[in-house]
């Protein structure tokens, strides 16, 4: 055999026949010659038999042997010199060294190289009308001639140049169907002509194999790849479940994607409106900040669109005034919620700014309308719901009853003008030291709640007070807020020392009970377990 391949050497092996029984020989093939998968060792012959695969290089051969009383046809003539097409494969009849070297010291390039003649394989009997395709390499199958009549023990042969047109090829059978062009098709339908028998082997091409399922092999190197990470190895685990098992996992995904889609929904839903909680609607006030909410909107824990009303107790063995706390939100108009106590209007909430979240309302209950040791009512009323539907709300509502010493008028005037005097002092020293904001704002609270007590107030003294009370109020509210801030931020980047750090400025800043911020940041400190 002889292949006009560059990726391939052209000297390979001899088929030989020897007693009715076939042998191949290596004649030292670069890539080897193997027989079934199984290498062959040079210069030993090893016995063949039809259906073995010989396998030369890249190229596999189908072997089978002819059953040496078939007849012989004619063979088509070869075609003139230029248009026949050049064959890759070449059986030879070289019974010798000296006829092997001869054939591959010839000229193989590409226009010199002398071609073969084409296949002609008859068609097996009842497959005329079986659909062929082009066959990539042909096959020479040629009869020794006159000159060569001796016993040879090559079979399956192609004579040299000099014997390019033989008269007869043999009629051999084809086990396997093997797709011809539509040339050659004609040609095999040719009569053929019984000239004797001839003891000739074939080699048959392997055709192209069709797509098949991934070999063992193929599929334990694509198990071993997708074991390499965790959505393989499930993938895996998955393939590997029976039928069944798979239908009852699929069902309990199901299941289990649609339970996490409704708590998704019914967190969402909660969101919106925080349940009520358990027990009475609260109606009694008292020392301590009443945190539900009261009113209208999202959000509102005691949902009261026209009013809502407290009742508190108002019991001092001795002179005492009582100031409503509170804080509010969702107010858009100076006129919309009033304030009332025991029926008598006292004023209005004021609306919304910046700080609404922050700020602490406060107001004043007239000494002469509470009525002491009995129930006293202090009522929140928006006068536009009904029929509106505007949202308002209250919420940290509570009374803080302070005591007032019973002096002359003289003397109540006295300490007045000196606390609101020391306060303007401490509030000229806000920036000196960290305490001195918080304490002017305790001092012209002072001075406000001594100025209430007095029958007479002076006028400007009363109103200075008062205005700087609102204002050193709100400084210590945006203080608060900017240090909570801090907090927070702290909180979330996991810096526990600084959280700590501005939980103690903030009780620096606002050393008592007195300003709801110390309360605020010790439940903080509480909530994330923070030292004090």
């Amino acid at each position: 055999m002889v292949l006009h391949d560059q990726g391939v050497s052209r000297r390979h092996a001899r088929i030989l026949s020897r007693g009715g029984r076939h042998y191949v020989i290596d004649l030292g093939s670069a890539k080897g010659t193997s027989v079934n998968g199984k290498p062959l060792a040079r210069d030993k012959e090893h016995e063949l038999r039809s259906g073995d695969r010989l396998a030369v290089g890249p190229i596999e051969f189908l072997f089978t042997a002819l059953n040496p009383t078939e007849k012989e046809r004619p063979a088509v003539p070869a075609p003139p010199l230029g248009k026949r097409g050049r064959s890759s494969t070449l059986i030879t009849r070289a019974e010798t060294q000296q006829e092997m070297q001869a054939i591959e010291s010839e000229d193989t390039g590409r226009f010199r190289t002398l071609p073969e003649m084409s296949v002609l394989a008859p068609l097996p009997k009842g497959a005329a009308s079986s659909a062929f395709s082009d066959f990539e390499m042909a096959t020479v199958l040629n009869k020794p001639g006159p000159e060569s009549q001796a016993p040879s023990e090559a079979t399956a042969i192609n004579a040299p140049r000099a014997l390019h047109a033989p008269a007869t090829i043999a009629e051999m059978p084809i086990p396997t169907v093997i797709r011809m062009p539509a040339q050659l098709a004609k040609a095999a339908a040719a009569p053929l002509d019984a000239t004797g028998d001839t003891d000739v082997s074939t080699v048959n091409m392997k055709a192209s194999p069709k797509a098949t399922a991934p070999s063992a092999a193929e599929r334990a190197r694509l198990r071993r790849q997708q074991m390499t990470s965790l959505q393989g190895q499930l993938l895996v685990k998955w393939r590997e479940l029976p039928p069944r098992l798979r239908a009852v996992a699929g069902v309990v995904t199901g299941l289990f994607i649609l339970m996490v889609v409704l708590g998704l929904l019914s967190s969402t839903r909660s969101v919106k409106g925080p349940a009520r909680p358990s027990g009475p609607e609260p109606t009694e006030l008292g020392a301590s900040p009443v945190s539900d909410s009261f009113g209208l909107g999202d959000g509102v824990t005691w949902k009261q669109p026209d009013a809502k009303g407290f009742e508190f107790q108002f019991a001092s063995p001795t002179r005492a005034l009582a100031v409503l706390h509170y804080q509010a939100r969702d107010i858009s108009q100076s006129r919309e919620v009033s304030i009332s106590l025991n029926g008598v209007d006292l004023g209005w909430v004021p609306t919304d700014s910046q700080e609404s979240e922050e700020r602490e309302l406060q107001l004043l209950l007239p000494l002469a309308m509470l009525r002491r040791g009995e129930t006293n009512r202090v009522t929140f009323d928006n006068v536009l719901n009904p029929p509106a539907e505007d949202r308002w709300r209250v919420w940290n509502v509570y009374v803080e009853v302070i005591p007032v010493p019973e002096l002359p008028q003289a003397q109540l005037m006295a300490n007045a003008n000196k606390e609101a005097a020391t306060a303007r002092r401490f509030y000229e020293q806000k920036d000196v030291g960290s305490e001195n904001l918080y304490k002017s704002w305790k001092l012209f609270r002072s001075s406000w709640i001594t100025l209430e007590a007095m029958e007479r107030k002076p006028e400007d003294l009363y109103e200075d007070v008062r205005y700087m009370l609102a204002r050193t109020a709100g400084e210590m509210d945006q203080t608060c807020r900017k240090l909570m801030l801090d907090f927070q931020r702290s909180i979330q980047y996991r810096d526990g020392d600084k959280a700590l750090a501005t939980v103690q400025e903030v009780i620096r800043r606002f050393p008592t009970t007195e300003h709801r911020c110390h309360n605020l940041a010790i439940e903080k400190a509480t909530e994330y377990e923070l030292p004090l």
